[in-house]
């Protein structure tokens, strides 16, 4: 059993760090200890005057405004978000606490922003022998012993990409600067600050708002503390160190006064930009596809024939097969008034003309991404069916219209984007995933391997997740399947934007245990005039098909 310690500030926390606390006591792998690291008194006085200082009111100002902004932010997106309300929130550690709670008296600095352990702090922490320290939720940047006061030593998140974003508010610059992601580590802590060896990273799509942003950042993140901890109890390993390299750029502090007045205006004429399209003009995103002869290396997106939206409906994800001399495009039938997709057929008869068959899928849920692949001379789709916490299976009975339902192939699982393919003798199945009630379906990538693609037995990749990154991560269609290298369409996710464009890669490497794809192209959304954004692209090499999306009144 391995003995991991946890530095807090008091045993009431937030939701992520009761997460992985509750987590870690509930595992028979690990022992907890509570460390409880109090703040001097003095210190927070010393502080408190140092702010009242004239020379300190114009920056003190800008933190004062700083909170009332994210309070009203909290206020306005709790109304009707549990997730928020919970971001909020204090819970109680008291129910998991087994061992007598190690209390702390360490010594900060005048400013107090450094924080040093003593030798007798030091020495109880020591005698419990442990294998981890967790920084929760003790304040200060750490210097001294306490460093490497355990065996492997101190882990801790920092909120931000530290090869550009040191320092803080978590999830704020990524927002104000207008990033399509934001990033984070898990790193085993040095003396310089967000610093330390980089053992995990991860990026996310970065949302509108400062307060949307930080709650994904923090769910998305957080599982992967308690993940490393528990594997290392398994395997007595942690991820290997990643590679660091020189950094450069200014350390990131609060917003000034003026950086939270531009944050606030910009972030309001966002969202009053979105009610006006929205309820003025009746605009709002709405995808299509279409489709041009030949291959997809050789194809011009730029001559491709659109296929005509239904009124109020949108068709995107198209996946095309050709059987029984017919070809058939399998797309995503989004009905804004239901509010949720179906699967529809569309028939290509020649260069210039199509025929909509219809839908040939419609559930009580939502349907998308009608992923195809054939397997002992049947026909069998995967479509993304998220709202199940499933990965379902159909089988086609009569091509092209006629499907039926077969089982889950994964249950208990929040995924979208999923691809059944076969490559080397091995059938793999190629998934964006997260955990559940998380909505962020674009930053991770996971596989798994089974004997056959109806299989119930799917085996989980050992580097799960493959990726953890929303330029990449997110599947829009898999080419070149019959050759030693397929080529996986990767979305890329703009700032506040879902399918800003995508990118191909080649996968030269896919076992078991290792993984590796290179890029090999990238498709902007510049083919057709006013398009803002395009994630999708499939092809038979007789014909590819593609979607995109724009600005649209509904009709």
């Amino acid at each position: 059993m391995k003995k991991v310690g946890i530095l807090l500030n008091s045993t009431k926390c937030n939701k992520y760090i009761y997460q992985t606390f509750k987590e870690l006591a509930n595992s028979n792998q690990i022992e907890l200890f509570v460390l409880i690291s109090k703040r001097p008194p003095e210190s927070s006085k010393k502080r408190l005057i140092s702010r009242l200082n004239i020379n300190n009111l114009f920056k003190n100002a800008g933190r004062v405004l700083f909170r009332l902004v994210k309070s009203v932010e909290l206020k306005i997106l709790s109304g009707d978000s549990q997730a928020v309300r919970e971001h909020a929130k204090t819970f109680s550690l008291e129910e998991f606490i087994k061992n007598d709670i190690i209390h702390l008296n360490p010594k900060f600095s005048p400013s107090g922003l450094v924080v040093r352990y003593t030798e007798g702090d030091i020495e109880k922490i020591k005698s419990l022998d442990l294998d981890f320290i967790i920084r929760g939720s003790a304040a200060g940047i750490f210097k001294g012993e306490i460093l490497s006061a355990s065996k492997i030593g101190l882990i801790s998140f920092h909120h931000g990409d530290n090869r550009w974003n040191r320092g803080g508010p978590a999830g704020f610059w990524e927002v104000y600067l207008q990033r399509p992601s934001t990033g984070f580590i898990i790193q085993l802590l040095s003396e310089e600050l967000d610093g330390g060896s980089v053992i995990f990273r991860g990026e996310v799509a970065t949302c509108k708002s400062f307060t949307e942003n930080q709650i994904r950042l923090f769910n998305e993140s957080n599982p992967f503390m308690a993940k490393i901890i528990l594997d290392y109890a398994a395997t007595d390993r942690i991820p290997p160190l990643q590679e660091d390299t020189p950094f450069g750029e200014a350390l990131l502090i609060a917003p000034s006064l003026g950086q939270t007045i531009k944050y606030a205006y910009r972030t309001s004429r966002i969202c009053l930009s979105k009610v006006i399209d929205l309820f003025i003009f009746g605009k709002r995103w709405r995808w299509g596809v279409a489709y041009v002869r030949g291959s997809w290396k050789t194809s011009v997106l730029r001559k491709g024939i659109r296929i005509k939206n239904p009124p109020k409906r949108a068709f995107s994800n198209p996946f095309i097969i050709k059987k029984d001399g017919r070809t058939v495009v399998y797309v995503e039938d989004y009905c804004f008034r239901k509010k949720k997709g179906q699967i529809t057929a569309v028939e290509i008869k020649d260069r210039k003309n199509y025929e909509i068959l219809g839908p040939v899928i419609e559930e009580s849920f939502h349907l998308s991404f009608p992923y195809l692949f054939s397997y002992e001379n049947a026909l069998y789709m995967i479509p993304e069916t998220s709202g199940t916490d499933s990965i379902r299976l159909y089988k086609c009975l009569e091509f092209p219209s006629k499907w039926a339902y077969q089982k889950d192939i994964l249950s208990g699982v929040n995924a979208a984007g999923s691809m059944i393919f076969n490559h080397h003798d091995q059938w793999w199945l190629l998934t964006n995933m997260t955990s559940k009630n998380n909505k962020d379906l674009c930053s991770k990538l996971y596989a798994y391997h089974g004997d056959n693609p109806l299989s119930d037995h799917w085996i989980a990749h050992e580097q799960n997740p493959l990726v953890f990154n929303s330029n990449v991560a997110r599947n829009g269609g898999i080419l070149n399947l019959k050759q030693d290298f397929p080529v996986r369409v990767r979305q890329k996710q703009g700032f506040d934007m879902y399918g800003a464009s995508l990118t191909l890669a080649r996968i030269t490497d896919l076992t078991p245990s290792a993984f590796k794809e290179e890029k090999i192209g990238e498709v902007p959304p510049k083919f057709f005039p006013k398009i803002h954004g395009c994630h999708h692209i499939d092809s038979n090499n007789e014909f590819t098909v593609y979607d995109f999306v724009k600005k649209d009144r509904l009709k």
